[in-house]
């Protein structure tokens, strides 16, 4: 749990303090300083991370949060917990009216810089230190996976789609569409495949790790993508995903913070998904498909990943259309050009 840490919470932060083998004796001046910032993540009584730093307010009336501490225990690590701590720190200086953070970090911390990038930072210097800017947004605590209905997420800077489903169901076929939807609606949209971020081999470990490794490929590469296209100006995004269980959905959540996130699942007959395959497959990969669609079957109308169901049995526009009301953008298509904002 990611928690915001008060001079009256200051025992927490002092125990922060020990587990991360900072100097003590200053964590009360620290937390009642005018724009102290403060955060831990912790389970019941152990805490696991921490991050601190200051909101400061500029000559000009304008103001910025610089993250100082940023660290999670080694056992903690690559479970999202810094990357939480960080869209924590971050959000709640978009609250306090700040439209810019910077932070500073080793040149050779690739695991730091990685995050950094993954959450729209943008290099400012090189050396033996790099810093990074960000922008904030005041919406930035939206939720990544809001209630549904049309007036849910619409205040969120960026939207994802997250079409899923079994191979040959029709998942980039549909995200296309969908795509072209948003654009002749004027708004700026990227549309991406996962499975062409995982074009690599043969992959290091055979079996269940082997896919794991193109699972967290899919991810990371997702997080890098999206951030260039964020700059670009694009502030929709549909991506044609296997998403299988409700941890992959949580992992793409984390490679795409702070948008509203909608998961799709499409789902088709049995036949239907038999016949695209061999109109798109051939060979091994074919083979591959069809005996795993005959040992599985078709995926289940509802489980607990999706938001909500759609049947691909329609022309592609049709689906897309539909999608869209089930998600509650058709408005966005219906007021084009909404979301034209410049891009930073």
């Amino acid at each position: 749990m990611i928690s915001r840490v008060a001079a009256a919470d200051v025992r927490v932060f002092d125990r922060a303090i020990h587990v991360f083998g900072a100097v003590p004796g200053g964590g009360q001046e620290f937390l009642e300083r005018p724009g102290a910032l403060a955060f831990v993540a912790s389970q019941a009584e152990e805490i696991f991370g921490w991050c601190w730093g200051y909101h400061l307010v500029r000559p000009d009336a304008s103001s910025m949060l610089y993250l100082h501490q940023l660290e999670v225990a080694q056992e903690h690590r690559r479970r999202g917990v810094g990357r939480a701590l960080l869209h924590a720190f971050m959000s709640a200086g978009a609250q306090a009216g700040a439209t810019r953070m910077f932070l500073t970090t080793g040149e050779a911390n690739a695991a730091a810089r990685s995050l950094y990038e993954s959450l729209g930072g943008v290099l400012a210097a090189q050396g033996p230190t790099v810093s990074y800017w960000f922008l904030l947004h005041p919406d930035a605590t939206a939720s990544v996976r809001p209630a549904s209905g049309p007036e849910a997420g619409q205040a969120s800077v960026c939207r994802v789609l997250l079409l899923t489903g079994v191979a040959g169901v029709g998942k980039s076929t549909v995200a296309d569409a969908v795509g072209r939807k948003l654009t002749e609606a004027g708004h700026v949209t990227a549309v991406v495949d996962t499975d062409m971020l995982a074009q690599f081999g043969p992959p290091p470990n055979a079996g269940p790790a082997g896919g794991r490794l193109y699972d967290e490929l899919k991810c990371v590469n997702l997080a890098s993508v999206w951030t260039n296209f964020r700059a670009a100006g694009a502030r929709f995004l549909v991506a044609a995903a296997v998403i299988g269980t409700v941890a992959q959905r949580e992992r793409y959540v984390q490679s795409l913070t702070g948008c509203d996130i909608r998961v799709v699942r499409l789902i088709a007959d049995v036949d239907t998904v038999r016949r695209r395959l061999r109109q798109r497959d051939t060979g091994p990969k074919l083979e591959q498909h069809l005996r795993t669609l005959d040992e599985h079957g078709p995926a289940p109308t509802e489980t607990s990943v999706e938001d909500f169901t759609v049947t691909n049995d329609r022309t592609p526009a049709e689906v897309a259309a539909g999608i869209l009301v089930r998600a509650g953008w058709m408005g966005q298509v219906n007021r084009p050009g909404a979301d034209r904002t410049p891009p930073p």
